[in-house]
This record gives structure tokens, sequence and C-alpha cells, in this order.
């Protein structure tokens, strides 16, 4: 009897030390460290070089919604261009045909993603604004 409460006494005392000395599989050898990659910057005009919608203020009972709208998007675009060192967008929003129109072949001009482009020999070229930056526009 006192064999078996021995050995029933190790078998326990043992259990925690067995339990320790699980390890986790991983890889062996060298270890690989993940390079680092700085976070981008946020970019409003990423998607759409109209990002406030100030269309939505045409039916607003104030008048003058849809201007101060424009003014804080525009100056919103070029802050974020000045801070980030990027080119700035224009204060101006034309409308253009959008890109693969009939309109657009005729007129040797598009609107892609927002920014307006002219037909050159070889493709497309980003069209500048008289203001400073690159054309923003409609339609596209």
């Amino acid at each position: 009897m006192r064999k078996w409460i021995i050995l029933a006494f190790l078998a326990i005392a043992s259990a925690p030390a067995a339990a320790q000395t699980i390890k986790a599989q991983g890889p062996r050898g060298k270890t690989v460290q993940p390079t680092y990659r700085p976070a981008q910057p946020f970019n409003s005009t990423a998607r759409d070089t109209t990002p406030f919608n100030c269309e939505q203020y045409r039916r607003h009972p104030h008048p003058a919604m849809v201007g101060f709208c424009e003014d804080m998007e525009r100056h919103t675009l070029q802050h974020e261009a000045r801070m980030q060192g990027r080119p700035g967008a224009s204060s101006s929003v034309v409308d253009l045909p959008p890109l693969g129109s009939p309109d657009a072949k005729q007129r040797g001009m598009a609107c892609i993603a927002g920014q307006a482009f002219r037909r050159i020999d070889n493709g497309w070229e980003q069209i500048h604004a008289r203001d400073g930056g690159w054309q923003r526009c409609r339609g596209g």
C-alpha cells in the first residue's frame, strides 16, 4: 500500500513539471524579423477629389452653404497636400466627360477619378489649373 501511495505522489508531483516543458511550435534556426513599413499618411483625395460632397448642400435653406463647403474642402485639400509634400489640388472644379465617352474622345479631355486629363500622342497627361495645382473635375 505504501508503494502505491509513493507512486501516486510522484505522479502528481511530476505533472506540473511535465506541463511546464511544453513549447510552442515555431520557426527553427534563424528567426526572420518582419520588415518595418511606416504607415502611409492619410490621403483624402485617394478615392475622390471632392471628398466633402458639397453637392448635397444645393437644396440647403441657407444660400451660402455650398460656397462655405467648397471653401472648406479646398482649404483642407491644399493644407493636407502642403503638409505631406504632395502637389496641391486646384481651388476650382470643372465639369468634364468621363474617360471612354464619345464626348471625351472628341474633346481630347476627360475626367478620371476626379482629375482632369488631356489626350497626348502616347497617352494622357494631367491638366494643371491656372490658379496652381492639378485641376479637379466632376463627371468621371
